[in-house]
């Protein structure tokens, strides 16, 4: 009898160490959240960035969720593709979300898309502190310091 392989593909590691992250977060933790050393009345340095980036929008960009906010997305479609980690850089690959329309570039759940796909993260000071949008995205147009993800030509199966 063939056993099955309990060996995980690079696709599947990668998945999983993202979902753990996004429950970290979601549930109020960070793993990279370093040591006391750098922190500011018991914040991390990636806190502190949050909060500064938070005061950013606020004053330069419309309310988030207004119709106003959601008219500076140019649809590119760019925040939808597979991100990972690479040491301390962020890197943007060409495998796009399974939800994620290529001709379109619209998402084909994007009432649902938070429910539907856990690693999706709106557009907020979170997701521009990793530097997970485009840099010509107009959401971080102007935002001091932003670091955009390092572009590139593989999907995640090749990573």
């Amino acid at each position: 009898m063939a056993r099955k392989s309990s060996r995980k593909t690079a696709k599947q590691r990668a998945i999983d160490s993202a979902l753990a992250v996004v429950r970290e977060r979601r549930n109020g933790r960070s793993s990279a959240s370093g040591s006391k050393a750098g922190r500011a009345g018991g914040k991390t340095k990636k806190q502190l960035e949050i909060e500064r980036i938070e005061r950013w929008i606020k004053r330069n960009l419309p309310p988030q969720g207004s119709p106003e906010w959601e008219a500076l997305c140019t649809e590119c479609g760019k925040c939808c593709y597979d991100k990972v980690w690479r040491g301390s850089r962020l890197m943007l690959l060409k495998s796009a979300c399974g939800y994620l329309d290529t001709k379109t570039n619209l998402c084909k759940c994007y009432e649902d898309r938070f429910e539907n796909e856990p690693l999706c993260l709106p557009v907020g000071a979170e997701i521009m502190q990793m530097g997970g949008l485009p840099e010509d995205c107009p959401y971080v147009q102007g935002l001091p310091g932003y670091r955009p993800p390092l572009v590139v030509d593989k999907t995640i199966d090749e990573i």
